[in-house]
Formats: C-alpha cells, sequence, structure tokens
C-alpha cells in the first residue's frame, strides 16, 4: 500500500545514495539476547500520528494538497483491488476478479489521473511508481498498456523513473509482460512466498514450486526489466530445511532483488481459522523466525548480495534500486490513485474509496478519508526512513528516547557507528519494526 507519513525529512535521501554497512562482530550470548529483546513484532500503522479531519473540510485540505507543488523524488501509488482468490495469509483481499471489471476501472483509473493532472499545480517530480494490489496483473495486456501510458501522460515523472507492476504467476503470461514492458514498465515484483509445492498448495496457490521457480528463470532471465521475487518466513508448516531451500532456489533464478518477509498472523485472516483447525502445524515462534532471518543474512551474504532495507536485498549486478519501498517508509511525498489507495503530501494524508461500487460512481476524486500531521511528529518519517537501511541518527529523537538506545546498546541491538549516528546489529534488524514503535511510544 502507498500509504506513508507526511513529513519528509531531507536528512535521508534514500533513493540513490548507498550507505555501506559495517561487519559488526556479536558476543556470543547476544543472538539469544537479541531473540528475546521484545515480546511480539509491532510496527506503526498508516496514519499514525494524524488527526483525522471532519469530512467538511476535506475540500481545503485537498485544494491544500493539490496547490502544493510537488518535491522532486515524489511517489504514486496505484491500487488494483482484485484478486482471483483469496490467499489464506493474505490480509489485503477485497474484491473477486471478473473480467468484465478490468476496462471500466482502468477507465475510471485513467480519468482520476486525467482530473488530478488538471488540477495539481506544476512542480516537482515524481521517481517511483508502483502498481499493487489485489493482483494489478489480473488486468488485461491493453488494460495494463494503456494503465501505463496514462501514468507517464499525467504524472511528472522523472527520466529514470522506477515504474513497478506487481503480479503472481497465474495472471502474467508472455504477452501482458511484453505490453508492460512496451508501455514503460521496468520492474516487475512477483509474489512467491515459498517454493515448497505442498506448502503452496496450502496456501491457496496454483502452481508448484519448480513451476514457480522456472517461471521466474525465464522472466529474469530476458534482462528486460528489473525483477524481484517475494518470499516468506516462518510460515506454519514450514521448518529450517524448506526455509533454505526457498533461498537457494532463488539465489540460483537470476533474480535482480528478493525480498524476505516474515510471516505475521494478523486477525480475521482465513490462515487463522486453519490454524485453529489443525490444517496447519503450529506457526514459528519468534526465536525461530529470527534463525530463519539469520540464514537468509548468512546465505544472502555469502552470494555477494546487498542489503538494500531490512527486508530487501539486491543482487550484486546493482540493477535493483528500491526506490518506491525504501522512499516511502521515509516519508516521501505519494500520490495515491484507485480504490482503496493511500497517500500523502503537503502535511496530509489521504484515503481513496475503498468500497468499489462507491468508488466506480463516485466524482473524481473519491475521498473517503483526510488527516493532517501532527508537527511535533517531525522527527517519525526520518527515523523510520533510517530504521529502514540499519541507522538510528539519535540527534532526530526527543530526549525521552535516549534510555531506549542505552538499554539496546547493551543487548547488542544497537552499536554506535559515528557521533550520534547508531548502527542497528545486522540479527537485530529482524526487530526494525518494533523498534520504531518502540521509540515513538516512548516519546
Amino acid at each position: 500500500m502507498g500509504l506513508g507519513f507526511v513529513i519528509n525529512d531531507n536528512h535521508y535521501r534514500l533513493l540513490n545514495k548507498d550507505i555501506p554497512l559495517q561487519p559488526i562482530l556479536l558476543e556470543p550470548n547476544t543472538s539469544r539476547t537479541i531473540a528475546s529483546a521484545f515480546s511480539q513484532r509491532r510496527a506503526l500503522m498508516p496514519f499514525w500520528g494524524q488527526e483525522p479531519l471532519e469530512a467538511h473540510a476535506w475540500p481545503t485540505a485537498w485544494q491544500n494538497i493539490n496547490q502544493t507543488p510537488l518535491a522532486n523524488d515524489s511517489l504514486a501509488y496505484v491500487h488494483i483491488p482484485f484478486c482471483a482468490n483469496r490467499c489464506v495469509f493474505c490480509g489485503f483481499y477485497k474484491n473477486a476478479w471478473k473480467e468484465e471489471h478490468g476496462t471500466p476501472y482502468v477507465d475510471r483509473l485513467i480519468a482520476e489521473l486525467q482530473h488530478a493532472a488538471a488540477n495539481r499545480v506544476a512542480g516537482g517530480s515524481i521517481a517511483a511508481v508502483y502498481l499493487g494490489g489485489g493482483t494489478p496483473t489480473a488486468l488485461s495486456g491493453p488494460d495494463l498498456a494503456r494503465l501505463l501510458r496514462a501514468l507517464q501522460h499525467y504524472l511528472p515523472l522523472t527520466d529514470d523513473c522506477e515504474i513497478t507492476v506487481e503480479g503472481r504467476i497465474s495472471h502474467f503470461d508472455r504477452a501482458k509482460i511484453d505490453a508492460c514492458l512496451e508501455a514503460g514498465a521496468n520492474r516487475f515484483s512477483i509474489g512467491v512466498q515459498t517454493f515448497h509445492t505442498p506448502l503452496r498448495r496450502h496456501l491457496g496457490r496454483k502452481h508448484g514450486g519448480e513451476e514457480a521457480a522456472a517461471y521466474l528463470a525465464a522472466l529474469a532471465g530476458g534482462q528486460e526489466a528489473v525483477v524481484v521475487a517475494d518470499l516468506m518466513f516462518g510460515l506454519p508448516g514450514q521448518d529450517e530445511a524448506i526455509w533454505a531451500n526457498d533461498l537457494d532456489v532463488a539465489l540460483g533464478l537470476g533474480l535482480d532483488g528478493i525480498d524476505v518477509y516474515a510471516f505475521n498472523l494478523f486477525p480475521g485472516l482465513p490462515i487463522q481459522r486453519m490454524l485453529e483447525k489443525g490444517v496447519f502445524p503450529p506457526m514459528s515462534d519468534l526465536p525461530v523466525q529470527l534463525g530463519f532471518y539469520q540464514m537468509a543474512l548468512d546465505r544472502l551474504a555469502a552470494a555477494g548480495w546487498q542489503q538494500l532495507s531490512n527486508s530487501h536485498f539486491g543482487s550484486g549486478q546493482g540493477r535493483e534500486r528500491n526506490r518506491y519501498n525504501l522512499a516511502i517508509k521515509s516519508g516521501h511525498s505519494c500520490l495515491a490513485f484507485g480504490s482503496g489507495a493511500g497517500g500523502s503530501h503537503a502535511g496530509y494524508a489521504y484515503a481513496i474509496e475503498a468500497d468499489l461500487e462507491r468508488y466506480l460512481n463516485a466524482r473524481a476524486p473519491a475521498i473517503a478519508r483526510v488527516s493532517r500531521a501532527d508537527p511535533s511528529q517531525h522527527w517519525v518519517a526520518a527515523l523510520q526512513g533510517s530504521i529502514e537501511i540499519g541507522r538510528i541518527d539519535a540527534s532526530l529523537l526527543p530526549a525521552a528516547c535516549l534510555p531506549l538506545l542505552q538499554n539496546w546498546q547493551q543487548q547488542g541491538l544497537i552499536t554506535q557507528f559515528k557521533d550520534s549516528l547508531w548502527s542497528i546489529t545486522p540479527l537485530a534488524r529482524f526487530w526494525a519494526p518494533s523498534m520504531a514503535r518502540a521509540l515513538v511510544d516512548a516519546a
């Protein structure tokens, strides 16, 4: 999703800067200490630190958003809220995909883009666009192509803009791939989760692991676009051998980027009911997940991959920039389009109507929520951005946060890098969302 904090602190320019991480040697018992540092993984939720505005104030806020020039290196997020089936681990499912949905939805998106361009003041640029969902590749090739061309026509994209299309193997055939490439897409993010066929079946994935691996190898082999795959660790029924194989398979496919995400069991997911009924074995506890994260760090480093963020790694080829994901977490302005999308700009965060029927029938823009940033929390976006690349700048933090840093140093979670800048130790980056949440709570 494209929800981010609205304060953009230029102290961290994440889009093109490579900040090398120094190797850190830990005491033998530090891993055990890190494993028990937090009782749960918690993160800052969208709209945290925002004051919701009453509906009567939205027109004025929206005018302010449109009349404030974009900063350079801003972002755009486009939401495609359709899925052919619901994966049992996913909390983003909203609308069942039907072919007749595609063209009217893209028509509405393009009208929204046109309306926004006509009302937005000139200035600034967009360095990364992300088509997410849902399943963007559920759309037909012609609809994907005309949407991508409309984005380039109506948005002030930089010449080297990162344009990502998120997709699933089931929907993304060669014709659609070519349509996206010809229309300007230069990055594909493919959800895989695991290559273990029995586990994939339980999760709701149609294709087996070998088929998924072959697909990704072919997609990456053409070098036509950056190709990124998502893996998930800590899934119920996933042991060390399965996870090791997932990593080894992914590393052998010629990919440009690999995401490694810890599985989070959110209330209401189908997988929760399946766990309760015994369909899956009990999920891994946090120390086991930490071990999986350590395995990923070790294998990716041994293969010469670079850690670009807490969960994202780029190959030694250097093609992967990870622009959108880094910038959204550091508070860069983000324009949002499509039912269920969220954006931020000019001190405001906003959400587009998530109900598909209401979105399609509303006049553009179909705003469902507007919030205003709390000026006293101006440091939070910079904090999130720095933590994402393994750093904490103590000079940005309120004094009430400093005892936490001292405690974390004693636990081996952080080490002083330079002056007020601290490095999060490699294994402790597993806890990065909890660390950000704890610092904000302490303030």
